[in-house]
């Protein structure tokens, strides 16, 4: 399948992917998929920024691995201390950005040539929906509004609180894709 996917969209996925082992997480989902579509510079991410879906939102919404997993913290032990570690995460963030504190996930585990975090099965049905909107369009390949349109359709709860948090709308969002897809045409 990945064989109909454009340049963009590879990268889109690698972006996916590096974003998920940057964070920790075990699994490729559909978060890390429209962070990639927002993050590579295409005129869908264009598309996405103009309707306030940046990657900094979606960032901000990802899962993160516990403070446990994250280096060893334990929150419950700096409190006995008189240290509030949610506070002191929040003000880091508020000067160094988000993840600040995050420490890098370890790299040896998944370093092993063509490892790489599997996609959850709500990215697969992103990824196969992707080419059914590529068929539907009567595309010869996938690029990043298929991907797009295709995380739209889902009913996915961080896709839904990504557009809330941006102040978009699903019907808003694809109209514009759909418009972007006709220009090019």
């Amino acid at each position: 399948m990945f064989e109909l996917f454009t340049e963009p969209s590879r990268a889109i996925l690698v972006e996916a992917q590096d974003l998920a082992q940057e964070l920790g997480s075990s699994e490729i989902g559909v978060g890390h998929l429209l962070y990639g579509c927002a993050e590579v510079r295409t005129e869908t991410a264009a598309v996405l920024r103009d309707a306030g879906v940046t990657s900094a939102i979606i960032r901000t919404l990802l899962p993160r691995p516990s403070p446990q997993t994250a280096g060893g913290i334990d929150p419950e032990a700096l409190r006995a201390v008189g240290i509030d570690y949610e506070q002191v995460r929040a003000a880091a963030e508020e000067t160094f950005g988000v993840g600040a504190l995050d420490s890098a996930p370890d790299r040896r585990a998944s370093s092993a040539p063509g490892r790489r975090p599997p996609f959850t099965d709500a990215a697969k049905l992103a990824l196969e929906l992707s080419l059914r909107v590529s068929i539907e369009l009567h595309h010869r390949r996938v690029d990043p509004t298929h991907l797009v349109l295709a995380l739209l359709r889902l009913d996915d709860e961080l896709v839904s609180q990504v557009l809330d948090k941006a102040g978009a709308t699903p019907a808003a969002l694809s109209s514009a894709i759909l418009i972007l897809l006709t220009d090019a045409a």
